[in-house]
């Protein structure tokens, strides 16, 4: 039954998820056509995290009490039903609301699927069964754009749309009808560790700063780089490629990083992989050509992959020694949707005020400052046991014998 879960999950996050990424080459473009530009470009993204960023933790926690399925159930209907919604759009106000809860509904899915397969990792490899799940969700995200970008270029702007409203429609199917509950939750629930001690919990705290640093570079990154490739000649197809690139080569490093974060410091990984993303986003006001921008979407790929399956299996192990498995993914879901927001709405005041290059070069920065409040809260973790609480011998292991090599 196991086996049959975690297929039915994979193929139900790579569907929704693909569907999604057929709307990333075209969305900022389809956005401004109704007259969004900066701020209100930026409010457009950040509705979507806006809203789910409210929901999630609240999601999280009652999955842990009631089971993970119906909320993945009705995430998946309304996802496909808000998908439709988007053709109808005719003014700004308009997309911000159906982006709003579009989002909503997202923070029905992907927390709880995570949670759902926490469940399931065998203790000692969260890293590398959560890396491998964890594929479903960056290869989906970097397959949607290549397809999303030559439909709207073949059958207009609108196309990609209706995709991805019939491919989260077939994800709500494959879930009510394939997907048992498991029931795993209902013990740990018992065991519950309140929600204030769990938030109080610092190494929960540096993930969540992890997962915020990443996802405001992100959040700068895809509304604004097509304005940057379509200023070097790049069609809608070609825009598609270059957040493809990025994301599918993010999700194969999903599987060999997921292995190294089993046993390998997952902070330093975490660490890393800030520090690349910092990098990367400040270097793409230099790219003079769009093999220039192919190139620093490989080098992106490949830091952003760095650090995420440490902080998955991180998540996951504190999840299940929390007995609120639900409770910590949603929470460290929610550091996502904090950078996804601040990123878009920070980065459309940056554009308005300072012009574009700025967007990626103060993007940057912002970046770097996540990258030493994470290294702060991570000695206070050490310090303090609560990194002892979640990393054990795995990690543990390997640095006792790297020590011992060393002497």
């Amino acid at each position: 039954m196991h086996r049959r879960t975690y297929v039915v999950l994979f193929m139900a996050v790579f569907a929704s998820t693909m569907g999604v990424g057929f709307i990333g080459p075209l969305l900022p473009i389809y956005a401004r056509d109704l007259g969004a530009a900066g701020l209100s470009l930026g409010m457009i993204f950040a509705g979507f995290s806006m809203a789910r960023f409210m929901l999630t933790p609240f999601i999280g926690r009652l999955s842990d009490r009631f089971g993970r399925r119906v909320f993945l159930a009705v995430g998946l209907a309304v996802y496909s039903l808000f998908s439709l919604a988007y053709v109808s759009a005719s003014s700004i106000g308009h997309l911000i609301i159906i982006r709003a809860c579009h989002g909503a509904s997202a923070g029905m899915v992907i927390p709880v699927a995570q949670a759902y397969v926490g469940e399931l990792s065998p203790e000692g490899r969260e890293g590398s069964f959560m890396g491998a799940f964890m594929v479903s969700l960056f290869t989906a995200f970097g397959i949607g754009p290549l397809l999303g970008g030559p439909l709207a270029d073949r059958f207009g702007m609108t196309a990609p749309f209706f995709a991805m409203g019939g491919l989260s429609a077939l994800a709500f199917v494959l879930v009510l009808f394939l997907l048992p509950e498991l029931g795993l939750h209902k013990e740990r629930w018992k065991k519950r560790v309140p929600v204030n001690a769990v938030l109080s919990h610092t190494l929960i705290v540096a993930l969540i700063v992890f997962r915020s640093s990443i996802a405001f570079g992100r959040g700068v990154v895809i509304p604004f780089l097509p304005f940057v490739a379509e200023s070097r000649g790049a069609s809608l197809s070609v825009i598609g490629v270059l957040l493809a690139t990025n994301i599918l080569l993010a999700g194969f490093m999903q599987i060999p990083f997921g292995k190294l974060a089993d046993r390998v410091s997952r902070p330093l990984l975490m660490g890393l992989g800030i520090l690349g993303s910092a990098a990367v986003i400040f270097a793409i006001p230099f790219c003079e050509t769009i093999l220039h921008l192919f190139l620093l979407q490989v080098a992106t790929g490949i830091v952003s992959a760095l650090g995420f399956p440490a902080a998955i299996a991180t998540a996951t192990q504190c999840g299940r020694k929390l007995n609120g498995m639900g409770t910590v993914m949603a929470l460290v879901n929610s550091g996502m949707s904090i950078g996804l927001i601040l990123g878009p709405l920070g980065g459309g005041v940056a554009e308005r005020i300072f012009g574009l290059d700025f967007v990626f070069k103060g993007g940057s920065l912002v970046v770097i400052i996540g990258f030493v409040a994470f290294v702060l809260l991570m000695r206070k973790a050490r310090s303090d046991g609560s990194l002892g609480t979640c990393i054990d011998a795995p990690v543990a292991e390997f640095e006792g014998r790297s020590e011992a090599r060393a002497g």
